[in-house]
């Protein structure tokens, strides 16, 4: 009895307990414009930083299909579209992993 009681309480205040937990924050919408500046860190979604910005030009405006370059360590170039980032608290943040990040060569898929 005293374990079905138990069982009662914890599945009541499980949806409360679940509501109370506070959510990771989401990503941005997909934007077709970002501003970068040369050296700005490049983290993963999963919270890995890979890279820093290089060769950005003029005022660091990218959107559509002009890519901006990131440099890895061992002077490894990726090439990044704006629909695969976006800026978030003077960082680069990807919409992929760490590993999606280092598997891929340094041309992104076609769409």
């Amino acid at each position: 009895m005293k374990i079905a009681a138990a069982l009662l309480c914890l599945a009541l205040a499980s949806p409360a307990v679940a509501q109370q937990r506070p959510s990771a924050p989401a990503a941005p919408a997909v934007s077709d414009t970002i501003t970068l500046t040369r050296g700005m860190p490049v983290r993963t979604s999963d919270g890995v930083v890979v890279a820093e910005t290089a060769h950005i030009y003029g005022d660091g405006v990218y959107s559509g299909d002009k890519s901006f370059f990131t440099l890895a360590p061992l002077q490894l170039l990726r090439r990044i579209l704006p629909r695969e980032a976006y800026v978030e608290g003077g960082e680069v943040r990807l919409r992929m992993t760490a590993a999606q990040f280092r598997a891929r060569s340094q041309n992104p898929p076609a769409q």
